[in-house]
Protein backbone atom coordinates (compact mmCIF):
# COMPACT_ATOMS: atom_id res chain seq x y z
CA UNK A 1 0.00 0.00 0.00
CA UNK A 2 3.12 2.41 0.89
CA UNK A 3 4.35 1.50 -2.59
CA UNK A 4 0.75 2.73 -4.49
CA UNK A 5 1.02 5.84 -2.57
CA UNK A 6 4.63 6.85 -3.35
CA UNK A 7 3.45 5.98 -6.97
CA UNK A 8 0.68 8.39 -7.06
CA UNK A 9 2.53 11.51 -5.02
CA UNK A 10 5.09 11.10 -7.56
CA UNK A 11 2.47 11.43 -10.07
CA UNK A 12 1.19 14.02 -9.07
CA UNK A 13 4.96 15.63 -8.65
CA UNK A 14 5.50 15.36 -12.07
CA UNK A 15 2.20 16.30 -13.21
CA UNK A 16 3.00 19.87 -11.27
CA UNK A 17 6.16 19.90 -12.40
CA UNK A 18 5.06 19.42 -16.14
CA UNK A 19 2.61 22.43 -15.85
CA UNK A 20 5.24 24.98 -14.24
CA UNK A 21 7.79 24.03 -16.79
CA UNK A 22 4.45 25.02 -19.36
CA UNK A 23 4.34 28.08 -17.64
CA UNK A 24 7.50 28.90 -18.09
CA UNK A 25 7.48 27.90 -21.71
CA UNK A 26 4.46 30.17 -22.50
CA UNK A 27 5.97 33.23 -20.39
CA UNK A 28 9.15 32.93 -22.37
CA UNK A 29 7.19 32.68 -25.43
CA UNK A 30 5.05 35.72 -24.44
CA UNK A 31 7.90 37.63 -23.44
CA UNK A 32 9.64 36.92 -27.05
CA UNK A 33 6.71 38.00 -29.20
CA UNK A 34 6.08 41.38 -26.72
CA UNK A 35 9.39 42.35 -27.14
CA UNK A 36 9.51 44.27 -30.19
CA UNK A 37 6.98 46.75 -28.99
CA UNK A 38 8.07 46.92 -25.74
CA UNK A 39 11.89 47.75 -27.23
CA UNK A 40 10.27 50.69 -29.47
CA UNK A 41 9.19 52.51 -26.67
CA UNK A 42 12.24 51.69 -24.39
CA UNK A 43 15.57 50.86 -26.90
CA UNK A 44 17.72 50.49 -23.48
CA UNK A 45 15.45 47.71 -21.87
CA UNK A 46 17.08 44.54 -22.43
CA UNK A 47 15.48 41.44 -22.77
CA UNK A 48 16.46 39.81 -19.76
CA UNK A 49 14.81 42.55 -18.14
CA UNK A 50 11.65 42.50 -19.97
CA UNK A 51 11.18 38.63 -19.73
CA UNK A 52 11.83 39.67 -15.48
CA UNK A 53 9.09 41.93 -15.41
CA UNK A 54 6.44 39.24 -17.18
CA UNK A 55 7.75 36.63 -14.60
CA UNK A 56 7.31 39.04 -11.67
CA UNK A 57 3.98 40.39 -12.88
CA UNK A 58 2.99 36.92 -12.98
CA UNK A 59 3.79 36.01 -9.71
CA UNK A 60 2.60 39.17 -7.93
CA UNK A 61 -1.37 38.52 -6.37
CA UNK A 62 -3.87 40.33 -8.37
CA UNK A 63 -6.17 42.76 -6.22
CA UNK A 64 -8.87 44.21 -7.30
CA UNK A 65 -10.03 47.61 -5.60
CA UNK A 66 -13.79 48.43 -5.41
CA UNK A 67 -14.27 52.51 -5.38
CA UNK A 68 -18.00 52.60 -3.79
Amino acid sequence: MSYRKSQVTLHLRDSNNREAVQQEIDRFLQALSSYPDRFAHDPYLSFEQHLCSIMSSDREPHVSIRVP
